[in-house]
């Protein structure tokens, strides 16, 4: 098993980058079973960031 420790700012910038990576193949309309769960995702994290604000 590996361990990964991340600093928040490493956190958010890779979760940052795995969002963008998302967007473009959902415009790319290339959608595979796992990204339509992993879309589901990333929309429900948005909607919990926003409600903090």
């Amino acid at each position: 098993m590996v361990r990964v420790e991340l600093e928040r700012i490493e956190a958010l910038e890779l979760m940052g980058m795995v969002v963008a990576h998302l967007n473009v193949v959902e415009a790319s309309g290339d959608l595979a079973p796992r990204l339509a769960t992993l879309l589901g995702i990333r929309d429900k994290l948005a909607a919990g960031l926003q409600e903090e604000q």
